[in-house]
């Protein structure tokens, strides 16, 4: 393991981990900093939402838990922590590729096609948040996908050339304390977030447990719930994998 300073965050480079944020789980809150990020290019068993697996081919892409420890965030805006991942994700992105999306609720696509996924797990201490772990992959250069996932791209595939992987982390580091600098502006945050927001826009199917229907997004709640409104005019809130987005 090796330490080094990336952008304003205090980097924990590891040759190899199962997970990223298994590791940060087993340093443990009373060691880790905010700003700090736990920062593997070969990961054996990246967890997704819900149990899934990430894929990621070894020195191709970035695998990364980003810890956030920010003062006296009222517990009831946790979802500003996601919106800041998503957003400061998209912002690199974009500096390479126009479509690029916020999948709801934490998956960020370019057009119809998943180029990173999300994590995160906070502690909560009473009113606050005590902190996050916010686990994040990112496909820089992996050519060919072998797992099942359907819709998997990377940037080589987009653009046609590598990007080197230490640079696309400093600039993905550096976007998103861009904006965790703006953590406590919630508004900003969600004004922001809902203009990348995936199928923000339109009238589309969904299903949950009642069945499909057809609806528009809304926007996201404090709770950071899914709000749609379906073409008979009623709201509809959901939380993750209470509703999904049918193709």
């Amino acid at each position: 393991m090796q330490e080094y300073q990336v952008s304003g965050f205090r980097v924990r480079e590891y040759e190899e981990l199962e997970s990223t944020n298994t590791e940060a789980e087993r340093v443990g809150w009373s060691e880790l900093e905010d700003k700090m990020v736990i920062l593997t290019y070969r990961q054996t068993q990246g967890r997704g939402q819900v149990g899934n697996h990430w894929e990621s081919e070894p020195g191709k892409n970035i695998s990364m838990t980003v810890v956030f420890k920010p003062r006296e965030l009222p517990a009831g805006q946790q979802f500003a922590v996601s919106m800041v991942i998503a957003l400061g994700a998209c912002d690199f992105i974009s500096r390479y590729v126009s479509g690029c999306s916020v999948k709801w609720p934490n998956d960020i696509y370019v057009g119809d096609r998943k180029i990173s996924g999300i994590l995160i797990e906070h502690s909560i201490m009473g009113r606050y948040v005590g902190g996050s772990l916010c686990g994040i992959g990112v496909n820089i250069n992996q050519e060919r996908f072998l797992s099942d996932a359907p819709n998997p791209v990377s940037l080589f595939q987009l653009i046609g050339k590598e990007i080197p992987v230490k640079r696309a982390l400093e600039e993905l580091l550096d976007c998103i304390g861009k904006r965790y600098e703006t953590i406590r502006d919630y508004e900003g945050l969600e004004r922001d977030f809902l203009k990348v927001l995936y199928r923000r826009e339109g009238v589309y199917d969904w299903e949950d447990e009642r069945g499909m229907f057809r609806a528009s997004i809304r926007g996201v709640n404090e709770f950071g719930q899914l709000v749609l409104e379906d073409v008979e005019g009623n709201e509809r809130v959901y939380g993750f994998k209470e509703i999904s987005y049918k193709f």
